[in-house]
């Protein structure tokens, strides 16, 4: 028991605090990090209300400027991470290997971008080969190679609605294949990308159906990372492309983590109140619970030598004109001044024989 009061009262001075804020900050970079926004939301509940609680910090608004403080410190840390995660290359890319989009191995195979990061406006080269023996029965060998290139993931044109339709780069690369290829084929997209961005593509080789009505089938690469399309190029340095991440993570800290720490905050406030409030009235009527057993005790008490004896209690009556409550023996009513009658020793009110 000395052990936990020893270690709450570290926690009560400033270096506690600040270590309970210094270990909020980490715990949400890590959650964020590792286990998106829905993990960090949690953490933050874990880290920035419910430990600093139990180890006594329990001011309204001492929890409520250290969980800000935590917000506003985690989001920069978590965006360099981030940062320098998006900055990494991503493996080259094939497409499905099985049927329907492959038989027996891919038809799009070792797609990559080189160079991975390079200064904005600066050319980026897209590779893959094709192997037209690994197209399905029932479709022709591949007609053309498309490229799609934009900062919108998984976008195959300028229009999609995910990211808004018009408001992103978007680039869009063709290359035809020799009539009835059937050997391998390499080939190279070379794109010059603007600005300090990061950027996504997708490949598809498309092939026409044998049969009618002879339509087009779109044979993708699968990156399976989740957005159906590759991760990069980078364009710009490190600082710029921590400029395109910074205002979206901030965005998500706070929208999601910050406003749901800030939302339980106000419960625990609304039940500390209620609390706080029980125990006043608790207290006042114990107050009035001892104040009115010492003036009972006092009245059985006989009166002490030399005391002044206690005014008598003046009777009141009510005035015949306005019904207002007033004193026996005024002479006139203080509400609305009528002349009151004399009262009788007994109390009554004397009238006229």
């Amino acid at each position: 028991m000395q052990g936990w009061v020893g270690v709450k009262a570290f926690f009560a001075t400033p270096w506690g605090r600040a270590t309970l804020i210094v270990g909020g900050i980490l715990a949400l970079v890590a959650a964020f990090f590792y286990l998106t926004v829905l993990g960090a939301i949690p953490t933050l509940l874990l880290f920035g209300l419910a430990a600093p609680i139990l180890l006594g910090q329990k001011r309204i608004r001492d929890l409520a400027i250290g969980g800000l403080v935590i917000l506003l410190v985690a989001a920069p840390l978590a965006s360099a991470v981030y940062t320098n995660q998006i900055r990494m290359p991503s493996s080259p890319a094939d497409s499905p290997a099985v049927l329907p989009f492959g038989n027996g191995g891919s038809v799009l195979q070792n797609a990559q971008v080189n160079p991975f990061t390079g200064p904005a406006d600066s050319p980026f080269r897209f590779t893959a080969s094709v192997y037209p023996q690994y197209v399905p029965k029932g479709l022709g060998s591949p007609l053309w190679i498309n490229l799609f290139v934009s900062t919108c993931p998984g976008a195959t044109s300028n229009g999609s609605k995910a990211c808004g339709a018009g408001t992103y780069p978007f680039f869009l690369g063709n290359q035809t294949l020799p009539a009835n290829a059937s050997t391998v084929q390499s080939i190279a997209f070379n794109e010059t990308l603007p600005g300090n961005n990061i950027w996504w593509w997708q490949m598809a080789a498309v092939e026409r159906n044998l049969t009618a009505p002879h339509n087009l089938t779109y044979i993708f690469l699968d990156p399976g990372n989740g957005y159906g399309t590759v991760q990069g190029p980078v364009t710009g340095d490190f600082l710029g492309t921590l400029g395109v991440v910074l205002p979206a993570i901030y965005l998500s800290i706070f929208i999601y983590v910050g406003v749901v720490f800030y939302i339980a905050l106000l419960v625990y406030w609304f039940f500390k109140s209620r609390e706080a409030r029980r125990k006043q009235l608790e207290l006042v009527r114990k107050d009035q619970f001892s104040g009115a057993a010492l003036t009972s005790r006092a009245s059985e008490m006989p009166p002490e030598k030399g005391a002044t004896p206690a005014a008598p209690r003046r009777e009141e009556r009510s005035c015949p004109n306005c019904n207002a409550v007033v004193y026996e023996n005024e002479p006139t009513c203080w509400k609305c001044g009528a002349s009151l009658p004399p009262t009788s020793k007994s109390g009554a009110v004397s009238g006229p024989n």
